[in-house]
């Protein structure tokens, strides 16, 4: 570094000179390919006198497409060739009319097909054919909701509001003799209430005071909770008269066949008061309806024709 410092004109000119030196080789190199280049370049351009043909399949294809006339296909196409697709504002945004729903679960489609307004919130509680039956009830039955004629079955307003329960005044308490040999049983009755004397009874002898008669036992068993052996056995007595059948299980209070249920008549708000095995008749047509069971969740009521139908219980408000 030392000697650069003091040579440093002799060391740039020693630069100058290799940078001279190269530059020469790249020119000489150049030189010598020059020639050939050159000689390419006066060989000259090779004329080519064939045409080739144009693709005129895809031409003629294009062409009778155009020529072809445009006709609307209403069965296939939506909507109408001069007449845009309604829609409704919904949240901001723009729903499709002739689909989706917007009134849950009735489609819109149901809506407009029966001309309702389908921008009315409340379309779905309306009754247009003032036949007692809201546009839902309509649509969940498949009828029509402008014709009074066309609606769903009147039972369909039945709701069950209430269970009223009676104990039945007889009571299983107690039995003797051998399992094995029913005839040879004797079952202790008592009532409920206590104001008469417990009565001994056979297979069918009959329990006085009443129209009852024993007419059939069967001992049951069930394993509760505490690993107990509980007896269950049943006792069934029955009133030809009325034809009456109740099942008494040992020592315990079973629901009277006089039991009630209340009914709510939505088609006009009446509450309708039937005993079990009893008929009740129903506006407008006032057809006779039987009352076969009922429980805390439904009730099972027969029709003129035999059908037998599940009354839901009434929703709480």
């Amino acid at each position: 570094m030392d000697w650069i410092k003091k040579h440093y004109d002799q060391f740039f000119l020693a630069l100058a000179s290799l940078i001279l030196l190269a530059s020469a080789v790249l020119l000489a190199n150049t030189a010598m390919h020059f020639k050939g280049i050159f000689a390419n370049l006066q060989q000259g351009v090779k004329h080519n006198t064939t045409i080739t043909g144009l693709p005129v399949d895809v031409l003629e294809k294009s062409t009778a497409e155009l020529e072809k006339p445009m006709l609307w296909n209403p069965k296939k196409e939506a909507g109408s060739l001069f007449v845009s697709e309604k829609y409704f504002v919904q949240d901001g945004k723009p729903t499709l009319l002739t689909s989706g729903t917007i009134h849950a679960p009735v489609p819109n489609e149901w809506l407009l097909d029966n001309g309702l307004d389908i921008q009315d919130p409340d379309v779905l509680n309306q009754d247009p054919d003032k036949d007692g039956f809201t546009n839902l009830d309509e649509w969940k039955a498949g009828a029509n909701p402008n014709d009074p004629k066309s609606h769903p079955a009147y039972t369909t307003k039945l709701r069950l509001k209430r269970f009223i329960k009676k104990p039945f005044r007889l009571k299983f308490n107690s039995l003797d003799g051998d399992m094995a040999k029913p005839e040879t049983l004797t079952f202790q009755i008592d009532t409920i209430d206590l104001k008469q004397k417990s009565q001994f009874r056979k297979l069918d002898e009959n329990i006085e005071g009443t129209k009852f008669k024993v007419t059939k036992f069967e001992h049951k068993t069930k394993v509760n909770a505490n690993d107990v052996e509980e007896n269950l056995s049943e006792l069934t007595v029955y009133d030809a008269e009325e034809d009456k059948k109740v099942v008494l299980i040992y020592q315990k209070v079973v629901d009277s066949p006089d039991s009630y249920a209340l009914l709510k008549y939505l088609w006009d708000g009446e509450e309708i008061m039937v005993k079990k095995d009893k008929t009740f008749n129903l506006k407008p047509t006032n057809d006779a309806y039987k009352l076969i069971d009922i429980s805390d969740s439904e009730a099972l009521i027969e029709s003129p024709k035999g059908e037998k139908i599940k009354i839901p219980p009434l929703e709480k408000p």
